[in-house]
């Protein structure tokens, strides 16, 4: 529905902060971002995007950018000028560099746009963070109730996202404790080095009646599999629908899982998967409880149902970095059962693809990342900046018996081509990759000292 400023437009603004303020919340009013509009000399209209550009950044948003202001002062609600903001972000990364904020995509790189695109009105993921940290920093501003809970990233020194700085992460989750999955997928991850994760019931695997004639792996398997880094984890005991069940039926299928993981495999599992991938709030909360993560997002790979090719792997693993985003494989099948491959062979070449790329791409146990994961969202940085030493101090108040796993820090090369790194006395190792530098820390292990040394 179109709005006009002065009449509509503001009307639907009014009724965003009475509805909000309704819900008891506390509403914050913005104008829009500046377009990238660099018309050339002479221009009569803006088009969006020219052949060739000029110097001026020149406004198209016009009164929509008066509302906000007006409606924040009428109904006593903190206002955020985030289009002037935007524009001295632009005005000062210049006409070329700007363009790396918004979606101009080149032609021939991404298969979702082979003739690429030139879009100067919305962010790309990187313009999108950048964007993000100067508005929160001007909400700090008009709403200081908000500092304490506020993260800043700083540019020069922060965690990264993903382990070693990586693109993205993937890992790979095998259901239902098949056979298969330890005669062909073990040594197959082996041979390439991945980590995978094995969702069992162990029902399933004590009860003959209960394999249903499907060929399951032992729990001396499991301990081998175990102790070679993959990860053994609960799929419930009996493969129930949890959401079938009532408080207590849920607790023993997760419980009963547990013990005879823990007693079989000598580590207590700390993820889960909900059988046919079915839960509801209730059963999230109860099945988290005490644990890493569950698993509430996965990407279908196999045959019959997933339909996975080869190429189509390739696209997802592409999309993931892109988006710098964490995919989950959920596989169940390898040559039989359950949307088995057409081929094992495909899930094979595309272990051997993604090994190719694993400078950009970590492949880790669903445990692994999620902690990983949860670990970064929650650490806050305390920097203290000298000359030729920095010093980063990480807080974090996760349970470290749960979240146990080491975090990237990610330093800003800038000519510093000597640097020494220290926590709690001990070096840590510093490696070298294009314009970054990047050390594993212990969140958990005090001051991390970074020394600028003198060539």
């Amino acid at each position: 529905m179109h709005t006009d400023p002065g009449s509509t437009f503001d009307n639907n603004l009014r009724r965003f902060v009475t509805e909000t303020r309704e819900k008891g919340a506390y509403p914050v009013l913005f104008n829009s971002i500046v377009r990238r509009n660099f018309p050339p000399e002479g221009a009569t209209e803006n088009k969006g995007s020219y052949e060739k550009e000029g110097n001026i950044l020149v406004d198209t948003h016009g009164e929509y950018l008066i509302s906000p202001r007006k409606v924040a002062e009428e109904m006593g609600v903190p206002f955020v000028d985030l289009n002037k903001l935007t524009h001295d972000l632009v005005v000062g990364m210049g006409v070329e560099k700007s363009k790396e904020l918004f979606m101009w995509v080149p032609a021939g790189k991404y298969d979702f746009c082979p003739k690429g695109k030139v879009d100067n009105t919305h962010l790309n993921i990187y313009g999108g963070k950048v964007v993000a940290g100067i508005a929160i920093e001007a909400v700090a501003k008009v709403v200081p109730e908000l500092v304490p809970y506020i993260r800043y990233r700083d540019p020069e020194v922060y965690v990264a996202d993903y382990k070693d700085n990586k693109e993205c992460a993937v890992s790979y989750t095998f259901d239902d404790g098949l056979q298969e999955h330890y005669t062909l997928v073990f040594p197959e991850m082996e041979k390439v080095g991945f980590k995978g994760t094995f969702w069992v019931c162990g029902n399933t695997i004590e009860n003959e009646v209960a394999r249903q004639g499907k060929s399951r792996m032992t729990w001396p398997q499991m301990k081998e599999m175990s102790d070679k880094g993959h990860e053994i984890s609960n799929h419930s005991w009996s493969h129930a629908n949890l959401k079938h069940l009532n408080s207590d039926g849920v607790k023993m299928e997760i419980e009963k899982n547990d013990s005879i993981i823990g007693a079989m495999i000598g580590k207590k599992p700390l993820t889960f998967c909900y059988p046919f991938n079915a839960f509801d709030e209730v059963i999230l909360r109860q099945a988290s409880e005490g644990r890493v993560a569950t698993r509430t997002r996965q990407h279908g790979v196999g045959g019959d149902k997933s339909k996975s090719t080869v190429e189509s792997l390739d696209k997802w693993v592409k999309e993931l970095m892109i988006a710098g985003d964490w995919g989950v494989a959920m596989i169940h099948g390898i040559s039989t059962g359950y949307d088995a491959f057409t081929y094992p062979d495909i899930l094979w070449e595309h272990f051997r693809r993604v090994k190719n790329q694993e400078d950009n791409i970590w492949v880790g146990t669903f445990r692994e990342v999620a902690a990983y994961v949860k670990e970064r969202k929650n650490v806050q940085l305390d920097i203290v900046k000298k000359k030729s030493q920095w010093v980063v101090t990480p807080r974090l108040s996760l349970d470290k018996e749960l979240f146990d796993e080491p975090l990237t820090m990610v330093l800003d090369k800038k000519g510093r081509e000597k640097v020494k790194v220290s926590q709690n006395g001990k070096s840590l190792l510093v490696k070298d990759r294009d314009d970054k530098l990047t050390f594993d820390f212990n969140p958990y292990g005090g001051a991390i000292k970074i020394s600028f040394l003198t060539k």
